[in-house]
């Protein structure tokens, strides 16, 4: 499958007509550019993004074409977009999708390319829903790797369209790969030649293990139990359903002799007992209150002045040094009753709260005494039986929790044996990925593919390039980022822009191998690297233009990049080397509007 052509609408847009084979230049030209402008907005870039657009991703109201007016209108709102394609079977699809209603899509297949850029008379299916019309375009376009996959062609779209800076960062995942493992690994695993399926199980598995561990530490906490606690609820169930039974029995004989004596037992022997403790503590705490109450009163007192009236009237002498002394002892007194005071008032506040909570306890123990001596002296037997009925209802409350409890309890030993039923599975699909991983040499898919890329890489940069994968600490697949010698290309930050370069390279490198190796099947036939030379010394820029030529003819390859003049690699005489005017599909520049993709200021 490969672009040829791409056009719209409105007349200020650039149509573009691809050239179906070999190398397709966009081409920025920024030698007089207005300062308002610059090579980043007059359109290389959303000219992919269009493209994607086009291959029906679904868009949001962040994406570049919803963007609004000053009068809150859209600024392609009217705009409709035509692509049409060079299937595998030769023929040619041409993909209407419109800005405003661009969950509609409109679909014309024909045996040759439109005459210039008129869209089609007749439409095979018209606006059919994005849902229904990817899956009629996964159908035209016919891919054979995607046959029989939970995924479809947009899950590699991307590997296609390659854009700065995001999808250069990792060889691998894709900017657009957010979300968690299982919704990327296992492609990269099926499109190096391995089961991706098993990845989806593990991941999957893995997943399952944790809701149900989730499940049971909910059950855990909101019933407060634990399991190994089930055999004393039984017990207490056990206990609880005799007392209930027997409790039955005498009440259908109306016989409440022996409900009554448990009532007077309790009555006597239990409530009582609480009552007479309670009143001892009682006394005892008035008393202790009653105590620290008259200490607070009892504050120190001395008068110095009388001391010194009484050694005048006997003519004695009353040295000065003893009244100062005196005065001094009053003041360490007086601090010192204070600070006692302080704390007896605590106590004394302890004490009376304690007294508080004794009281309440009595009142409510001899409400409770009363009512038992009313229904022991009741001799109607009506009332009895409500009252009786009562308790019965009551433990039969507690036998359903106690029931309640044991049935979570027994839910979580299901769960857990389902998650050893899950573990045990897991371990299964473990050892077959590590199996896999053992003989890796055995998959002639994942050995052209490396080869390939450890070729091109060799070509390009002169260095020796390979691809590997490892499995974690939690046995599951990791994809290392392709290893250049020794090098760790993510510590190439002591030269400026040196690791995105490494890894820009690696990203086109990859791309151009899965191209290539897929080639013996219906798979995409074009590449879109934009800003593919940017920032490269001159040598890899000639050796890789050189090396697209080569596989462009070699592998029926359409090949786009965009650049602008300072990209591109001159000779000595000035010249541009690999490509011609012919190349160039799409001549953009900043002097005003007309230069722009879009002809528009957005």
């Amino acid at each position: 499958m490969k672009l040829s052509k791409l056009y719209c609408n409105h007349k200020d847009f650039k149509n573009i007509t691809f050239k179906l084979k070999g190398l397709n230049v966009v081409y920025a030209d920024v030698t007089d550019v207005e300062k308002k402008q610059n090579s980043h907005c007059l359109g290389k870039t959303r000219l992919a993004q269009l493209i994607d657009f086009m291959f029906l991703k679904k868009i949001d109201k962040k994406h570049f074409l919803f963007k609004k007016k000053e009068d809150n209108q859209l600024f392609f709102e009217h705009h409709i977009f035509y692509l049409e394609i060079l299937l595998n079977n030769d023929n040619f699809l041409t993909i209407k999708r419109g800005v405003k209603n661009n969950t509609k899509i409109s679909f014309s297949i024909n045996e040759n390319t439109i005459k210039e850029y008129t869209p089609p008379n007749k439409w095979n299916y018209a606006d059919l829903p994005l849902p229904k019309a990817k899956d009629k375009f996964s159908k035209y376009i016919s891919l054979d790797f995607f046959a029989n996959k939970k995924y479809d062609y947009r899950k590699a779209i991307n590997y296609c369209l390659r854009t700065p800076p995001q999808d250069y960062a990792d060889v691998y995942k894709l900017s657009k790969f957010r979300g968690k493992d299982i919704h990327w690994k296992p492609f990269i695993f099926d499109l190096l030649g391995f089961d991706g399926d098993l990845l989806v199980t593990k991941y999957e598995n893995d997943k399952k293990r944790e809701d149900i561990l989730e499940y049971i530490n909910s059950l855990k906490k909101d019933f407060s139990i634990k399991v190994e606690d089930r055999d004393d609820y039984v017990a207490r169930m056990q206990a609880l359903e005799n007392e209930v039974g027997d409790a039955e029995k005498q009440i259908d004989r109306f016989n409440f002799y022996k409900e009554d004596k448990t009532l007077i037992k309790k009555g006597s022997e239990d409530i009582e007992l609480k009552i007479s403790t309670l009143n001892s503590k009682t006394y005892n705490l008035k008393y202790e209150i009653d105590q620290l109450r008259s200490s607070i009163k009892n504050n120190f007192a001395f008068d110095i002045n009388k001391v010194e009236k009484i050694f005048n009237e006997v003519k004695l002498h009353f040295p000065v040094q003893i009244k100062k002394d005196y005065k001094d002892l009053l003041i360490f007194n007086y601090n010192l009753t204070s600070e006692r005071n302080k704390l007896i008032r605590e106590t004394l506040k302890k004490k009376e709260k304690e007294l508080n909570e004794s009281n309440i306890k009595l009142k409510d123990l001899n409400a409770e005494r009363e009512e038992l001596l009313s229904y022991i002296q009741d001799t109607d037997s009506f009332r009895k039986f409500k009252y009786y009925q009562k308790k019965i209802i009551a433990k039969e409350a507690q036998l359903t929790s106690f029931r309640e409890k044991i049935k979570n309890i027994d839910n979580i030993i299901a769960k857990e044996k389902e998650r050893e039923d899950l573990l045990k599975e897991i371990e299964v699909t473990v050892g077959q990925i590590r199996d896999i991983y053992q003989h890796t040499e055995n998959n002639k898919k994942y050995s052209e593919i490396r080869k390939h890329f450890s070729f091109f890489y060799k070509k390009i940069m002169n260095e020796d390039a390979r691809i590997s994968w490892s499995i974690n600490d939690s046995n599951n697949v990791d994809f290392i980022q392709p290893k250049v010698h020794s090098k760790d290309i993510s510590n190439y930050e002591t030269a400026k822009d040196a690791g995105t370069t490494y890894k820009k390279l690696l990203c086109i490198v990859f791309d151009l191998t899965i191209a290539c190796v897929y080639n013996n099947e219906s798979y995409f036939r074009f590449l879109y690297h934009d800003d593919a030379l940017s920032q490269q010394d001159k040598g890899i820029k000639n050796r890789l233009l050189k090396l697209v030529d080569e596989l462009s003819n070699k592998f029926n390859l359409q090949y786009i990049i965009s650049a602008i003049e300072s990209d591109l690699p001159y000779d000595g005489e000035n010249k541009i080397q690999h490509f011609n005017d012919e190349d160039i599909i799409l001549l953009l520049h900043g002097r005003d509007l007309t230069g722009t993709l879009f002809g528009i200021d957005f």
